[in-house]
């Protein structure tokens, strides 16, 4: 396993997928990693847990960000998508490298995002090409895309500017100014992101994709579905038919530096929020995710608690009366969604929010993507009981029969040992 940070404590959706895609390889054989030791902001590093198949842990140490100033032109003249040029790789390559160098005992390299498997390409190409020379197979490829990169690029393209409340003329032509030129870069890098997508997929065995209409969408003949999960919990509240406290509590969950995150709190609080509250004027969204003051506004918006990072999620969960996830850009699955489902929380959401996962409106949760529209849905679950109980209770099953980790760990599992032994017949 190749990637691009290192994994524990999964404090974050790139975490928990790496960290059970690192499980579900060890129900195959055994498992080598080699990431990069960044650790989220706000969490102590910790050791790797006991999960079975877990060998030797490589870890090292991020390289600079490089200067706009020196991968700017590059980039202009044709290179890869910028977040590729910024990042200084070459201590993760020549560690991979320097691995598969070092003895032909390596089956399978899984690369977690394109970010890890774009440094050594040209290397593994050379390698596989000497390798068959010498009448061996070398290692099976498979990286794991997560999200389509082009999807999440166009997506946000589509969004207009943001601008914090009471945000004067200047401030606005600064933040317009800035929008143009950001959206400008996106749309090349969305043309780079995806022909880099198909490059990649033409030369590995398999692609990984978080849904069908991911594997569609990516246009990879070779692409399949490693769906993204949650752990169920020991402990739900499954009576929804009254609301925990005299405060009917709406809840948010997600890393703040995350623009689709950000985007979606800000949207929420200027344009839902203020309609929820006319209606149910004792309402309150608390906001739980790391880099507040990304969106440090919104903390002094009427019946908002911006609370960041919490050092336990579970009691947020426990006396939230609905979750919300008005996500508006981004692709791939949301684990908020399967975290509100898994612990039976009634779940307001964006139709791309709850892209790629089988929830039906009216029957698992309420989807809605207007401003009126959410804040008429969030306003329904808030003060119907039995509204609240039977999307909960529907949203439960549906987690229960598709998306727990342990099913999606032993399916990715299955895969990886057939890649194998069909390399090797």
């Amino acid at each position: 396993m190749v990637a691009q940070m290192y994994p524990w404590p999964p404090v974050d959706g790139y975490r928990q997928r790496l960290s059970h895609m690192i499980s579900a390889l060890g129900q195959a054989g055994e498992v080598e990693l080699i990431s990069v030791d960044r650790h989220s902001i706000g969490s102590e590093r910790v050791e790797p847990p006991a999960v079975t198949g877990l060998g030797k842990v490589s870890t090292l140490t991020p390289g600079p960000v490089t200067p706009m100033r020196d991968w700017l032109w590059p980039w202009v003249r044709g290179g890869p998508p910028r977040r590729l040029m910024a990042m200084d790789t070459s201590e993760l390559t020549e560690a991979v490298l320097r691995r598969l160098e070092s003895g032909p005992d390596i089956d399978l390299v899984f690369y977690s995002l394109l970010d890890t498997w774009w440094p050594v390409h040209e290397a593994m190409k050379n390698s596989r090409t000497a390798t068959r020379s010498n009448g061996r197979t070398g290692p099976v490829e498979v990286v794991d895309f997560n999200d389509l990169e082009n999807l999440s690029l166009k997506l946000r393209r589509r969004n207009p500017p943001r601008f914090a409340p009471g945000s004067g003329p200047i401030d606005r032509v600064r933040a317009l100014s800035r929008w143009a030129v950001s959206r400008a870069f996106d749309l090349i890098d969305e043309r780079r992101w995806d022909a880099m997508q198909r490059n990649c997929a033409a030369q590995v065995a398999a692609v990984g994709v978080c849904s069908e209409l991911d594997v569609e969408r990516s246009g990879c003949p070779n692409a399949f579905v490693v769906g993204n999960g949650a752990q169920a919990p020991e402990q739900i509240r499954t009576d929804r038919m009254a609301l925990q406290n005299a405060t009917p509590t709406m809840l948010f969950v997600g890393a703040l530096d995350y623009e689709p995150n950000s985007d979606a709190v800000e949207w929420f609080v200027r344009e839902v929020m203020p309609q929820i509250l006319a209606k149910v004027p004792a309402a309150r969204l608390r906001i739980v995710g790391r880099n507040p003051e990304r969106v440090s506004w919104v903390g002094s918006q009427p019946g908002v608690d911006l609370l960041g990072l919490v050092d336990d999620l579970a009691p947020e969960l426990d006396s939230a009366d609905i979750s919300i996830v008005p996500i508006r850009v981004g692709a791939g699955t949301r684990l908020k969604v399967l975290e509100a489902l898994a612990h039976c929380i009634p779940l307001v959401t964006t139709s791309i929010g709850s892209e790629g996962i089988a929830v039906q409106h009216n029957i698992d949760a309420l989807v809605a993507d207007s401003a009126a529209e959410f804040a008429t849905a969030c306003i329904s679950l808030l003060s119907e009981g039995d509204l609240r109980q039977r999307l909960s209770q529907a949203g439960a099953e549906l987690f229960r029969r598709q998306y727990e980790w342990s099913r999606i760990e032993a399916e990715l599992a299955s895969k990886v040992t057939a890649w194998v032994e069909q390399a090797q017949a």
